[in-house]
């Protein structure tokens, strides 16, 4: 038998076959199991008994819930009336208490070619679609195979429990809220204990339960004193905030707060915004969503309404909505929480409200519009709270970041300099908030082409970071990869190439190799091997990079297609043109869409197509793009650049090709 947890997938074989194959081969990646049974072309009869036998030996099940409702059992079921065996399937698992995914699939997703269903069977699956919604289940909806992709990872959480089934079970039995209750009434029974002790575990009770109710609140201050950071490094930081406010351990507190919260959501005195901040400390963000917005809805219907409580509900629905990565959720919450605020009653509110909907604007490529917020809300935020506070600097920090991501690169780098200093003033040269500071600096000045001023910040942080953090630290790690960046940047190639690899060594044993931190550093490696000529080897890595990238980050993630342009450079660089253009221009049209047409990034594209279509001759093209490339540098980069020289070079060949050619 596999050590693998089994996981069923439940669908519509006719229409979804291709959606079931993805969602089994990322449950595979994960470390589970895909388990199904293909109903459709199978042998007639009655397979409910064999459908049980399968669900019975798997540990969840994942239900695709399309527009089909599929084959049916020759019979009505006795338990469940007329379903279809997709139906039954899910129905079943739920009757014997196993954990059910609900994937909900608009009418938009790419199924598979399909018959149309007669009008009753399209009606039995619009009710089944419509029960799925209204019953307090997990599902998601979902539009792609990108974002069905996206939303099984986004269980990794949700099925690990799975693994921990027994020890979850005892220490739910141990919690903390159950011992109280128990040793409390044992006290009262008994009388062996005193009043001191038995006040002691109420206060601490409490404590538990102020943490649940503020711990959503907690994190996003601590996320807004320090923009960007990764999840796990946010959750720390939240834990050590969170048990410096109640006086509690926060390695203890890390460990009981989730077992509290579970047992509070199940409480029946609890509120909705307790039992939705519960399910979010939980990780069940789709429960903490919903349980938000009910918390909303009776703050609404409250005479007066309570604002504040509205706000803050909202507030919660928008931070469980952007960890299932549906930052179009996250930004209609937040524009709802907007319309309560006043600037002029309470700018901190307002700005805390500007301040989230400017982090979902970026996190949706949208850096212009994020721009023009960050920089009203600093505007209130250094004239109530003064330039030093972190909140202040968050802004600031912010900020830079919206301008290095639209390319404006000289004016990140005077931002980051601005925050940089009053950080090494507030919180010293060596806080790791200054150090990543003084990194982000140094990207702003390897993409202006300063290289020499860049590597020189760079083995600083480095230096600093081993000192505070360690030399295997995920942040001494991703400055390393900058430091390689640069030096591939300068010709080194061979010190480039010694860094990353040793870099991606470090990563797969501390991170694991498929995660986005360690891909980054392949994709570098196979930028660096491309350039010392080693194509073979550096066409194979960008090819297994890219597809790691798609299905972990999406084919439109800026990252994505910085792999899919590296993989586009090494085909060139082997004459491979026709490959090279068809990637190029793959990638063009979506950077267009993703990072918008003056984007340096979106620049080095049309350049480097350019070059691709001079040596297939097509030279009345290339000129359009070179010219484009051309102008758009030195407009965004200004006429220093190395890479408006260089595209400027380019169109002048072209052009002079083509007065040749005219003659």
């Amino acid at each position: 038998m596999s050590p693998r947890p089994a996981i069923f997938i439940s669908a519509v074989s006719s229409e979804l076959r291709s959606a079931r194959q993805l969602v089994a081969n990322v449950l595979t990646f994960l470390g589970y199991d895909p388990e199904w049974q293909d109903i459709f072309g199978t042998q007639e009869g009655d397979l409910r008994a064999m459908l049980r036998r399968r669900i019975d030996s798997c540990n969840g099940v994942v239900q695709l819930v399309g527009q089909c409702y599929g084959a049916e059992p020759p019979n009505m079921d006795e338990r469940f009336g007329r379903v279809s065996y997709t139906q039954y399937e899910a129905l079943y698992a739920v009757g014997k208490g196993k954990k059910v995914w609900y994937l909900l699939l608009d009418e938009s997703f790419p199924g598979d070619p399909h018959e149309l269903e007669d009008e009753q069977k399209q009606s039995l699956q619009s009710a089944y679609r419509s029960r799925v919604k209204s019953e307090s289940h997990i599902y998601y909806a979902l539009n792609s195979k990108e974002s069905l992709e996206l939303s099984v990872f986004k269980l990794r959480d949700d099925l690990s429990k799975i693994r921990r089934a027994v020890r979850r079970w005892t220490a739910l039995v141990a919690g903390l809220l159950i011992a109280t209750v128990t040793i409390s009434l044992w006290v009262l029974h008994n009388q062996q204990h005193s009043n001191e002790q038995l006040q002691a575990l109420q206060q601490k009770f409490d404590k538990l339960q102020q943490g649940v109710n503020s711990f959503v609140e907690v994190q996003s201050a601590v996320r807004r004193e320090q923009p960007g950071q990764k999840p796990d490094q946010l959750e720390q930081r939240t834990y050590d905030e969170l048990g410096k406010q109640l006086g509690l351990d926060p390695v203890a507190l890390r460990q009981e707060l989730p077992r509290f919260a579970q047992e509070l959501k199940k409480a029946a005195n609890s509120t909705p915004y307790e039992r939705a901040s519960a399910a979010y400390i939980e990780k069940d963000y789709n429960e903490a969503e919903r349980l938000a917005l009910v918390a909303a809805d009776d703050a609404r219907s409250a005479n007066p309404p309570m604002n504040s409580d509205i706000i803050k509900a909202l507030e919660l629905a928008a931070e469980a909505a952007e960890k299932r990565i549906e930052y179009a959720d996250a930004l209609t919450r937040l524009r709802e929480a907007e319309k309560l605020t006043d600037r002029t009653r309470d700018p901190i509110e307002w700005a805390r409200i500007q301040f989230g909907i400017a982090q979902v604007l970026e996190q949706q490529g949208k850096y212009a519009d994020a721009e023009g917020m960050l920089r009203q809300v600093l505007v209130e935020r250094q004239r109530i709270l003064g330039n030093e506070h972190m909140d202040t600097l968050g802004c600031a920090n912010e900020l830079a970041n919206a301008l290095y991501f639209q390319g404006k690169y000289s004016e990140a780098e005077a931002a980051y300099r601005a925050v940089t200093t009053l950080k090494e003033k507030v919180l010293g040269p060596e806080h790791i908030s200054t150090l990543k500071s003084r990194n982000n600096l140094a990207s702003a000045l390897d993409s202006e082409g300063k290289y020499d001023e860049a590597e020189t910040e760079l083995h600083a942080v480095i230096k600093l970071k081993e000192k505070a953090l360690g030399a295997e630290h995920p942040d001494t790690l991703a400055t390393r990869n900058n430091l390689a960046a640069v030096l591939d940047q300068q010709g080194k190639y061979a010190e480039a190439e010694s860094e990353d690899r040793t870099i991606i060594e470090i990563k797969e044993r501390v991170l694991g190799p498929a995660h986005p931190d360690t891909i980054t550093t392949r994709s570098n490696l196979a930028d660096v091997l491309e350039h010392e000529g080693k194509y073979s080897e550096a066409e194979y890595l960008a090819r297994e990079n890219l597809k790691l990238r798609e299905k972990v980050l999406g084919p439109e993630h800026p990252s994505t297609l910085n792999t899919r342009y590296g993989l586009a450079a090494v085909l060139a660089d082997q004459r491979k043109y026709s490959e090279a253009e068809t990637e190029y221009r793959a990638v063009l049209k979506l950077q267009e869409k993703v990072l918008t047409v003056d984007h340096p990034n979106t620049l080095r594209t049309c350049y480097s197509l350019a070059v691709c279509l001079r040596a297939e001759s097509q030279l009345s093209e290339a000129n359009q793009l070179a010219q484009r490339a051309a102008d758009g540098a030195l407009r965004v980069l200004g006429q220093n650049h190395p890479d408006t020289k260089r595209y400027e070079q380019l169109r002048q060949e072209l052009q002079a090709a083509s007065v040749a050619n005219d003659k």
